[in-house]
């Protein structure tokens, strides 16, 4: 009986586990995807397997020498990737080279130096996921909630058959392509699935419905790197973001947080560039509020700070902190009600007690978000009860959590954002004072504060104070305003 074939795998060139068990017939294709289907198991067993492990012998000698003229980890990093993209490229010419051949076979494809690039491509992928595995967190990684839900919508649109579901897509690949649409893939992706079935050079993700999304992915992320010129690459990201039928924000985090990091793989020595154009758009997608939209809201929430304060004796015998947020609410409420805005709370559930609350220095509770007629976030503001300030970070369970909370409930990156204390201490500019010297210590992660303002053109009040801290994220300032209210005037 004649022995059963091995199957090829064809590995995508995603992270994979350092501990996970590598076939010795896996390949790593760095052909144009076009090409991926032109390596069958005669040509990939008869002219490359042998020079693809020549190929990771001769990485290693590459390497040995230098190593004679790197003098950091960093350097070494980036040699490992300008190796990869030198691999990845002379396999492209060689194809490009062979199509621009009239009448030409593919067996006179120079398979054998494919090998010999796959297998320095694949040796040198080996070494920077070895060297990155023992990198520290990434600190401008999106936080895991948004991934989270990117991932869920694209489960709905997997569920419901409206893949890609993310963008503007030409209705049947016989159609005109409007510009900026996105070409339709799916009659291609069938038409494999029918050819391949029964091929043994299969992935191992082959008839996954997941990875025709990700086809689209790809494509939407190629069709805008190669947009001329630049400028309309904001118009290209227009044009897909009034299709999406879901929240925006949602198209604005998948642009951010998963386009963007897979357009570097295009864009590599120019990446900056595409970058800084791209938050441009993205920041103007999250600007919901002009100038004097701004200054309305700040003045409104000083003056129902302010309201509060007139009767602060009265309302101190409810002893309880979410009573003094839901005053501030009804306030806050009738202040903005003429702008179409409202005002709700997004609770943290549960309850509180007055007496456990008592030993604790910063308590929080809900937060209030206000949002635009469209049901659009424009800003939020975070409340707790101040008690005390801590000497320094490592001694506070409350206030830093809380500030920081601000930006994780917000991670589409709206300015401005409020922070309201309520201070039950007996020296209130002390603890003022106090409170300014520490949030500037306060590592507030991806979003550093970049300055603090204690002067900010309003009125100083005697019992309430109000400072402004400058956050960076991703190209953008982020404004946040401390409120501080004496409860002990």
């Amino acid at each position: 009986m004649k022995p059963r074939e091995k199957k090829i795998y064809l590995r995508e060139t995603t992270d994979i586990s350092l501990l996970e068990e590598k076939s010795e017939y896996s390949f790593t294709n760095i052909l144009p995807l076009r090409h991926i289907n032109i390596i069958d198991r005669d040509i990939y067993f008869n002219r490359i397997y042998e020079n693809q492990k020549k190929g990771k012998i001769q990485l290693q000698k590459m390497l040995d020498e230098v190593k004679k003229v790197t003098f950091s980890k960093d350097e070494l990093i980036h040699w490992f990737y300008k190796v990869k993209d030198d691999a990845v490229n002379e396999a492209h010419h060689i194809m490009i080279r062979h199509e621009a051949s009239s009448g030409g076979d593919d067996s006179d494809i120079d398979f054998e130096r494919i090998g010999l690039l796959t297998g320095i491509y694949e040796e040198a992928e080996k070494f920077i996921s070895i060297m990155i595995a023992i990198e520290p967190i990434d600190k401008n990684s999106p936080h895991y909630s948004i991934l989270d839900e990117l991932e869920l919508i694209d489960k709905e649109f997997i569920e419901s058959d409206n893949i890609p579901g993310f963008y503007n897509v030409q209705s049947h690949p016989k159609y005109k392509l409007r510009k900026f649409q996105v070409k339709n893939l799916h009659e291609d992706w069938y038409s494999e699935l029918d050819k391949y079935k029964d091929s043994e050079h299969i992935s191992e993700e082959f008839g996954n419905i997941e990875r025709l999304l990700d086809r689209y992915h790809n494509d939407f992320t190629w069709s805008m790197y190669k947009i001329k010129p630049r400028g309309d690459i904001k118009s290209y990201l227009e044009f897909h973001y009034n299709s999406f039928k879901k929240d925006k924000y949602l198209f604005v985090n998948h642009i951010e947080y998963r386009i963007l990091p897979q357009l570097e793989n295009f864009t590599r020595t120019d990446h900056k560039l595409y970058e800084k154009l791209i938050y441009e758009w993205i920041n103007e997608k999250r600007e919901k509020l002009n100038n004097e939209e701004k200054d309305f809201l700040l003045n409104s929430i000083t003056s129902v700070c302010l309201t509060f304060l007139d009767n602060v004796f009265e309302y101190k015998k409810a002893q309880s902190e979410n009573k003094y947020n839901i005053i501030l609410r009804d306030f806050l409420k009738h202040r903005i009600n003429n702008r179409k805005w409202s005002i709700k709370d997004q609770s943290m559930g549960g309850t509180t007690d007055p007496k456990a609350e008592s030993n604790t220095s910063g308590i929080a509770f809900r937060d209030l978000i206000i949002e635009n007629e469209d049901g659009n976030h424009l800003s939020a503001i975070e409340c707790l009860r101040i008690k005390s300030i801590p000497k320094d970070e490592s001694s506070d369970t409350i206030i830093k959590e809380h500030l920081v909370k601000i930006f994780r409930n917000e991670p589409i990156g709206i300015s401005p954002l409020f922070v309201i204390s309520y201070c039950e201490t007996k020296s209130f500019e002390d603890t003022w004072n106090k409170y300014l010297n520490y949030i500037t210590q306060i590592d507030f992660g991806q979003y550093q504060h970049l300055s603090l303002e204690t002067e900010i053109g309003i009125e100083e009040y005697s019992n309430l104070k109000v400072a402004k801290m400058n956050h960076y994220r991703s190209l953008k300032n982020i404004e946040v305003y401390h409120l501080f209210i004496n409860m002990n005037p």
